[in-house]
This record gives structure tokens, C-alpha cells and sequence, in this order.
């Protein structure tokens, strides 16, 4: 079983219009509203593979209901530790004169330490033996940055695999737990090291320290360039086909589903990355993120370049 965790969920607003000064009043806009989260996106692209997923997160009460049915319509099974309040709202603003895209993320309400300690247990007790647990997004506010450390611990206790995918402390402190699998991007990257890096060999170099501190599968993404992949001996760079690309929000996310997905199913390691940046080349080819085909995945398999650094 895949577990996607979810530990700051939002309420995505998405507004279109045609045109926007500061100041305007427009009326009348289509909207949509979605239950969004890093882990959701993964976890669709999972199901969407044929893989069962389960979504792992903490659910305000407020929301638990639109949360639940959104999932399981899905075909996800919903996992929630519910506490008081309303998930945060983080709004899009699409301009469609210009296909400018505008993203307002919003912080949720700070929370106690002790709704973190409850989480870390509610998590120990669905973690077993050879299942996989994703790790992903922004943690709370006022929750400790070692959180993701700690539930890779625990994955380890249990022989499980992990997965961290996140940033800044949290990211910093959860690699000493040494998870199986990370994704940082460039700036992430360039976070943790403090300094510049520039370049497929310097990538490589700095995804090489990651290797040796014991962390097997590392994955440094390059946005529309692809991937640097390496595991072991191997450092590969992954380019993706060239699609029309609607919208780029999720595009690692979809990628760390292949990931997963890919090695479930023990596929070679130069097929987990041709996988992976399949998926990422599907979700860009929607406007939802997390939304992606097996049939598009499956050519898409077939134009990823992959070359040795």
C-alpha cells in the first residue's frame, strides 16, 4: 500500500478572467473550488496508474466532509485526523488575454505541539512492514521542522520505505532520518548546500552527497528540463518529450507518483525514471494538477531521452 501524507491541506480558489487592473471589480466570474494539497496530487496520480493509495492527513472538521467525499470519489481511501477549524485557502488567478497564471497561497492558524505528538502516534499506528509513505508539502505553523524526520524513523522501526518531498528545516532535518527517496528542486537544493549550484555535473555532484549520506534514491528536479536521477552508481539525466504544456502546478508532484508507482512494481531503475517523467509530462498537459492518463504515460514512456552524466 502507498500512503501520501497531508499535514497542511487547503481549499484551492480558481478564478478566470480576461483582463485585470488593480482595483477593478469584475462580477460574474467562473470559479472552482478544489481540496488541494501536495499530497492529494500524488496520491491521484497513483490511483490513476492502478495502484490502491491512501491520503494520511490532518483534516480540519470543517472540512473533513468536503475532503472525504472529494477522495473517495477518486477512488482514494481517506484517512483523516480530524481537528477544530477550516483549511486555509490559497487562490489562482488565470488571465486568459495573457495565460498569465497568479498563485496566492494563504498560511493556515498556528497549532499546538500537541495535535503534532497525536499525529506522530495516529501515523505510527498505520505503518507496516514494505508499504510506502510519501512525505510531502509544508508542515503547519507551529508544528516542529524535525515532523517528517520523525515519521521517517518510524518508517524505518517498521521496515517501511519513505519518501521526503519538502523544504527549508523540514527538509534540512528530515534527511539525517535518511528517507529512501528525495526530490528536491535547484532552489531546494541550493537551500541546503548555501550556496549556487550551476550546472548538470555541479547537480550531480551535490545529488552525490545525498547518495553518501545514505539516501538511495535521489531525484533533483529541473522543472521542464526534467530530472537528474541517481541511485547507487548511476546519475542519469532525464529529459522530458516536448508536450503543450496548460499548466506546470503539480508537475513533481505527478513525478514522485511515478516514482513510487515504478518501484512497487520493481521496474528497473532507468524505467522508474522514464516512468516518473512521464507522469510529470501528463500533468502538464492538464489544467488540474494531479490529473494525468495511463495511455498518455504510456507514450509519453517511450520519448524520455535519458543520458548518463
Amino acid at each position: 500500500m502507498i500512503f501520501c501524507s497531508l499535514l497542511n491541506p487547503a481549499v484551492d480558489l480558481c478564478l478566470k478572467f480576461d483582463h485585470f487592473e488593480m482595483g477593478d471589480t469584475l462580477l460574474d466570474l467562473p470559479s472552482r473550488t478544489i481540496p488541494a494539497g501536495k499530497g492529494i496530487n500524488v496520491a491521484r496520480v497513483i490511483k490513476a496508474l492502478g495502484e490502491e493509495v491512501c491520503v494520511a492527513a490532518l483534516m480540519p472538521h470543517n472540512d473533513t466532509r468536503r475532503f472525504k467525499s472529494f477522495l473517495s470519489n477518486l477512488g482514494i481511501e481517506p484517512l483523516f485526523m480530524e481537528i477544530p477549524g477550516s483549511a486555509r485557502i490559497n487562490v489562482s488567478l488565470t488571465e486568459k488575454r495573457s495565460s498569465c497564471v497568479s498563485h496566492l497561497n494563504c498560511s493556515a492558524e498556528p497549532l499546538p505541539v500537541r495535535i503534532q505528538e497525536e499525529f506522530v502516534q495516529f501515523v505510527s499506528g498505520y505503518v507496516k512492514s514494505d508499504d510506502v509513505w510519501c512525505f510531502s508539502g509544508s508542515i503547519p505553523p507551529g508544528f516542529d521542522a524535525d515532523i517528517y524526520a520523525r515519521m521517517v524513523n518510524i518508517c524505518h522501526s517498521k521496515k517501511a520505505r519513505a519518501l521526503v518531498d519538502t523544504r527549508g528545516n523540514a527538509l534540512k532535518i528530515g534527511l539525517r532520518a535518511r528517507p529512501l527517496i528525495i526530490k528536491p528542486n535547484i532552489s531546494e537544493l541550493e537551500e541546503f548546500f548555501e550556496e549556487p549550484v550551476q550546472g548538470v555535473h555541479h547537480m550531480a555532484l551535490k545529488g552525490k552527497r545525498f547518495i553518501d549520506m545514505g539516501i538511495s534514491y535521489v531525484f533533483i528536479s529541473l522543472g521542464a528540463d526534467g530530472v537528474i536521477a541517481l541511485h547507487k552508481n548511476d546519475c542519469l539525466l532525464c529529459s522530458p518529450p516536448l508536450v503543450k504544456a496548460v499548466n506546470t502546478v503539480g508537475c513533481g508532484d505527478a513525478l514522485v507518483a511515478g516514482v513510487l508507482v515504478a518501484l512497487e512494481r520493481n521496474f528497473s531503475f532507468p524505467e522508474l525514471c522514464r516512468m516518473a517523467v512521464a507522469c510529470g509530462a501528463s500533468n502538464a498537459m492538464h489544467e488540474q494538477p494531479g490529473v494525468v492518463t495511463r495511455d498518455e504515460i504510456w507514450h509519453l514512456m517511450e520519448d524520455v531521452q535519458i543520458n548518463a552524466v
